[in-house]
């Protein structure tokens, strides 16, 4: 039977030849119970917004034996990510975990491999490779198991990289050893609220809490629906997530460069915002696959870059073939908003003469009421 050490320094070199670090191992067992609480308080104030599935899987957060009964130990990675801001040709700003390869599938075809290496090694038989797709707390689990603290933007801040990281973990079915670091003193943001002060929406109303509904990146990518009239100035030429708590934060200074590591999308670079308007669920399909960017459909990220258009002030001849042509009422609505923040009147009263569809008929009468000049 191999020690503990002997253990630990077998999983640190499986992880290592993935392309893994080893942060923690940890027993898998319930949430602690303050954790539990808060996390069923945020869900019951409505703070998680359209996000349904985070209550469907509440059981599962709460204690990982709930969806995997045969697991033991759990293995706690992360991959640091920080590089230069990136947008579309033009401008149409993408949060930088976003600009290359998506992190689900990096981070858990390595966990894969680690897996399949542990096995080979005789230290687990099951397994089961987890990024945030999974029923799975993770930030939780980090914080509980040492390897960052929360951060006032409620995000995990790592001792070495900030909030500049992306989680991964591997469920086992076999008693690791428990490795955990020390927590560093200075592992705390102090009187520091520029995160809370750069937020442009007010979503993180106080020192670690986030109201989702008002979070960039929530409206961005997981909502489903018109975004709220009052929010879509706040969102300047964000198109997909928002990087602005992250980017004032000051534990992500010395973050490094890890651009290499993840690429860059050629879609980024082809396309500019007005021509996100044209695409079609094929071309679409083709420009963002491997991409995190297909996260909210066609028809969400059209939506988007009609919102950045109408705050950029341009595209107006893009826009009203939107608003003509696009077969999603989601993205017309958007477009006729952006039409009458560039005073486009003649395009809003043209489409609104063949508009069948109420809400969009609504929002046509809003864009000209508010168009300047109106």
């Amino acid at each position: 039977m191999p020690s503990d050490s002997q253990i630990l320094a077998t999983l640190q070199q499986a992880a290592q030849e993935v392309g893994l670090e080893v942060r923690a191992t940890t027993p898998v067992e319930a949430l602690r119970a303050e954790v539990r609480t808060r996390i069923r308080q945020w869900m019951h104030e409505g703070r998680a917004g359209e996000m349904d599935y985070l209550a469907a899987a509440a059981p599962l957060l709460e204690d990982p034996r709930a969806w995997k009964d045969w697991a033991q130990s759990m293995v706690l990675v992360a991959l640091p990510y920080a590089r230069e801001a990136g947008s579309f040709r033009g401008g149409g700003r993408v949060a930088r975990y976003a600009l290359g390869r998506d992190y689900h599938n990096l981070i858990g075809k390595r966990l894969e491999r680690l897996g399949k290496r542990l096995r080979a090694a005789g230290l687990v038989d099951r397994f089961r490779a987890c990024t945030d797709a999974a029923p799975l707390a993770e930030r939780e689990w980090a914080i509980q198991a040492h390897t960052g603290w929360r951060g006032k933007n409620t995000l995990l801040l790592d001792p070495d990289f900030g909030p500049w990281v992306l989680l991964g973990e591997l469920l086992v079915d076999a008693p690791l050893p428990d490795y955990r670091k020390p927590v560093r003193r200075w592992a705390s943001c102090g009187s520091c609220t520029r995160c809370l002060d750069i937020c442009p929406t007010g979503a993180l109303d106080a020192a670690w809490s986030l109201d989702a509904r008002l979070c960039l990146s929530y409206l961005t990518i997981e909502l489903r629906g018109a975004i709220p009239h009052e929010l879509r100035p706040a969102l300047g030429e964000w198109v997909f997530g928002c990087d602005l708590c992250l980017e004032v934060c000051p534990f992500g200074d010395h973050a490094g460069e890890h651009d290499a590591e993840w690429g860059r999308l050629p879609a980024l670079d082809e396309l500019r915002l007005e021509d996100l308007l044209g695409l079609d669920e094929a071309r679409f399909a083709a420009h963002f696959q491997g991409s995190p960017l297909r996260r909210p459909g066609r028809a969400g990220l059209a939506r988007n870059a009609c919102v950045a258009l109408g705050n950029l002030g341009r595209g107006e001849a893009e826009l009203s073939l939107a608003l003509e042509q696009d077969p999603a009422a989601l993205v017309r609505g958007h477009a006729a908003w952006a039409l009458g923040r560039l005073d486009a009147r003649a395009a809003l009263e043209a489409a609104w003469a063949k508009e069948q569809d109420a809400e969009v008929r609504d929002e046509i009468d809003r864009a000209l009421a508010e168009a300047r000049g109106g």
